[in-house]
């Protein structure tokens, strides 16, 4: 069960990762997409540099070799993201065909490693939605 304060931060992700597809969108084209991946790096290592001195003061910090090689990994993934959508929007793709397809595809991908590595359960309600959503792809990709 969703708690309200899981829920709140739920929406709250989706406002921020639309206006982070938004942002790229609007500066594609007008930045080469290594220095516009460049900018966004540095930016996001400030903003959590500063939650990481704001969390320290209220608990102590810990960081084992697996938690330091996953977060490297989810950096590359998302400076190599970053990366790929200004060129992808720089090569004039719309907003609205591009985010939907990568969006969902890639949850897609995550699900199934969802399912292959954490063992996560599968019902005919979630084989329902996964095909809903090749559906989706198809029908915006083939408009």
């Amino acid at each position: 069960m969703i708690t309200s304060p899981t829920l709140l931060l739920l929406i709250l992700s989706m406002g921020v990762l639309a206006m982070a597809d938004f942002s790229v969108k609007e500066a594609s084209g007008k930045i080469s997409p290594s220095l516009g991946t460049l900018i966004y790096a540095l930016t996001a290592s400030g903003v959590a540099l500063a939650w990481v001195f704001w969390s320290r003061s209220r608990e102590p910090l810990f960081m084992t070799r697996w938690g330091l090689a996953w977060s490297i990994a989810t950096g590359v993934a998302f400076s190599t993201l970053v990366l790929l959508l200004f060129t992808v929007f720089t090569s004039g793709v719309n907003l609205s065909i591009g985010i939907p397809v990568i969006r969902l595809g890639g949850i897609m991908l995550a699900a199934i490693l969802g399912i292959l590595v954490f063992r996560e359960p599968v019902n005919l309600r979630y084989v329902i939605g996964f095909a809903l959503a090749v559906i989706g792809i198809l029908l915006i990709v083939t408009q």
